[in-house]
């Protein structure tokens, strides 16, 4: 063996030259299917009026600031807004990747 490291596209022939349906498959990790999301649960409801309640409580007063002339409220209410839109589209669209199979859990650190 050589010290030299292998650039990614020069790896060693198989013996049977190329690998076979069967192998791969096997190689591959089962994927575990996603749980059923239930829209009508207790927790999807009170996220939703907390958020409701949360955004009349903040946004009224942002809006009466922001009449008087101090539009500082807003700019802080709106910025909250999109970070924690941000983080709900991140954790969507990273379920998306895990259920089609494009991205894997890490694994587990020892």
């Amino acid at each position: 063996m050589s010290n030299r490291r292998r650039s990614r596209g020069s790896r060693p022939a198989s013996p049977a030259g190329k690998h076979s349906i069967p192998e791969l498959a096997e190689a591959a990790p089962e994927r575990q299917p996603l749980p059923q999301w239930r829209w009508r649960a207790f927790p999807v409801f009170f996220m939703f009026s907390v958020g409701l309640f949360f955004g009349v409580f903040v946004g009224v007063p942002a809006g009466i600031a922001g009449e008087a002339g101090n539009n500082v409220p807003q700019y802080v209410v709106f910025l909250g807004s999109a970070i924690l839109l941000g983080l709900a589209l991140s954790h969507v669209v990273v379920r998306w990747l895990l259920s089609r199979g494009i991205a894997g859990p890490r694994p587990k650190r020892r």
